[in-house]
């Protein structure tokens, strides 16, 4: 079976998954992407995408955004049709970076699959529309509502829809009115336990509030334990930092900012990590969790989102409410007669059942079963 992988992804957790996804996958695959993306295959088909409204003054943003969203919708249109042109028996298409959402690919013979992280959050809750900026709120309206219909059009236009979790898979239902498979995510096959000493807590995603990064810093100086924190993000938001820095100096706790670091750093730190904290807010399912209990790190993740499934509860890790002190009370336990070491194995043999290679073989049997039936549907 040849598989086109279609995409506009940067660094990220969707690249991330994508990348061990294609990895894994047992079929022919050509990638078909844009030049501000970055590939997941030796030799991608590249399109050219340049966007002009990032580098304009805010006062001239606005109508070439509009100008940007007709730029983008272009390209995924030739995307499809070079994909199809290449022969593909089924699309696998991914979000878009850009809208942060997906894209419609255009009228398309062969089967597409759609995956999605979640649903364009900005379009569904309403705690995120509040937040916009009000003087630019109306300004922006227009952009918005195309962005949001672009993002549902391309929902609608799917053979199948594929997703991470439970939760991610009922929010999708709930938003698009589609029902979406779950495949499971899972760990790079180098991320192992070594059995290195815990030296430090470690906290994992982006510099943004809502990641937790503040509940990692407060439960550890309630916990007791004296470890300092570490926290690393793909990239800097300086604000963000100052503001865990200063946190972390009102409760005497020793904090280390890092960004931008190597695989082989971060799994290195998870291995020497007491414990993962993962304390963020509706996290659709959370790669930090699955990655660190494979590199024998025991996790406390919030009790929100589809965190709660990438964890064996009470075997390979804690589900505590979001709140630094029951954070602080998870960490506790851990100190327990062997609790630690026993959680660290499990941990690292279990990780609940999610892997690289299962997630890829439910892609595979979604690809065939689209297959067959656009086959079938050939011949009738």
């Amino acid at each position: 079976m040849r598989v086109a992988v279609v995409h506009n992804l940067t660094n990220g957790g969707a690249h991330r998954r994508l990348a061990e996804q294609v990895a894994a996958l047992e079929a022919e695959v050509v990638e078909f992407t844009t030049s501000r993306a970055v590939p997941v295959t030796a030799r991608p088909y590249v399109v050219p995408l340049k966007l002009v409204a990032p580098t304009l003054p805010p006062v001239l943003r606005p109508l070439q955004r509009h100008r940007d969203l007709r730029t983008l919708q272009d390209v995924w249109r030739v995307l499809g049709a070079l994909a199809e042109r290449d022969g593909a028996d089924v699309i696998f298409a991914n979000p878009d970076s850009v809208l942060r959402g997906a894209v419609p690919l255009g009228k398309r013979a062969a089967p597409v699959i759609r995956y999605c992280d979640e649903p364009r959050r900005i379009d569904y809750e309403p705690a995120l529309r509040s937040s916009l900026n009000p003087r630019t709120r109306a300004l922006y309206a227009g952009l918005r509502k195309s962005e949001r219909q672009i993002d549902r059009t391309a929902m609608a236009e799917a053979d199948a829809i594929a997703t991470n979790s439970q939760y991610s898979a009922a929010r999708i239902l709930d938003s698009y009115g589609r029902t979406a498979e779950v495949l499971p995510c899972g760990a790079p096959a180098r991320m192992t336990a070594d059995g290195s000493e815990p030296a430090h807590l470690l906290s994992v995603g982006s510099l943004i509030p809502s990641k937790g990064h503040d509940l990692a810093i407060e439960a550890a100086a309630l916990s007791g334990l004296r470890l300092p924190v570490v926290v690393v993000a793909h990239r800097d938001n300086r604000p963000e930092r100052d503001r865990l820095r200063a946190l972390a100096g009102k409760h005497d706790v020793q904090l280390d900012v890092r960004t931008a670091i190597t695989d082989e750093e971060l799994i290195g730190l998870y291995r020497a990590a007491f414990a993962t904290l993962y304390l963020a807010t509706a996290e659709p399912l959370g790669l930090v969790s699955i990655e660190a209990q494979a590199c024998g790190s025991p996790v406390i993740v919030s009790d929100e989102g589809g965190l709660p499934e990438t964890v064996a509860a009470g075997r390979t890790g804690l589900v505590v409410s979001r709140d630094a002190r029951a954070a602080a009370r998870a960490l506790h336990s851990l100190t327990e007669d062997g609790v630690r070491a026993r959680m660290s194995r499990a941990a690292a043999s279990l990780l609940n059942g999610h892997s690289w290679p299962a997630s890829a073989a439910g892609l595979a049997a979604m690809a065939e079963r689209l297959g067959r039936r656009t086959a079938v549907e050939a011949v009738a």
